[in-house]
């Protein structure tokens, strides 16, 4: 089976000074929810994380139980603000910038060089749900953990369950759910 999983909780999720998108790192909390989380699930065969720090501390009690070295991939959160502009700042500093680029609602515009546009994360999410789609057969007995993030998994949700096309509508709806129906904190889904 393959299980999406959001990781465990952040220093940005609890409004903490963060420097960088990448390298955030998970609280005391988030540690221990890690360890809980690597006690639920079931043996891992294979174990896919993104780039960024929190989805690595998420998976290593799991990596560790079952004696396994995650695999890099591009399911990092969607990093629609400057990581530049963002540097040293905390969830309620951001707050200005996350509520103009929500409220422009363009799936084309990109904050700077160094931030993602919509389209972009669309198709970088859409690339990663026919990854899954071809992976779905070999995982049947098997088991494949990904360790990814909120943003992430909603629009994989949207494109491989719900079937959405890259629109302004599919972006007003996404941010919808990310704020009425977020996923929290080392909740999962099985993909197939």
């Amino acid at each position: 089976m393959i299980y999406l999983i959001r990781h465990a909780q952040s220093k940005a999720n609890v409004n903490l000074r963060c420097t960088s998108h990448a390298n955030i790192e998970l609280t005391e909390q988030g540690k221990l929810q890690s360890e809980q989380l690597a006690i639920k699930l079931p043996h891992a065969d294979r174990i896919f994380i993104s780039s960024f720090t929190r989805t690595l501390q998420t998976a290593k009690p799991l990596a560790v139980r079952d004696q396994l070295n995650p695999e890099v991939f591009d399911i990092h959160e969607f990093s629609y603000l400057s990581d530049f502009k963002c540097q040293n700042t905390t969830l309620e500093e951001r707050k200005p910038f996350v509520d103009a680029y929500w409220t422009l609602a363009d799936p084309y515009y990109k904050d700077a060089e160094d931030a993602e546009s919509f389209a972009e994360f669309y198709q970088r999410v859409e690339n990663f749900s026919g990854l899954l789609n071809d992976l779905k057969y070999l995982y049947q007995v098997k088991n494949l953990m990904i360790f990814s993030h909120g943003q992430f998994l909603t629009l994989l949700k949207l494109i491989a369950f719900e079937h959405q096309e890259l629109s302004k509508n599919l972006m007003n709806e996404f941010r919808k759910r990310t704020i009425d129906n977020p996923i929290q904190n080392t909740d999962f889904f099985i993909y197939a």
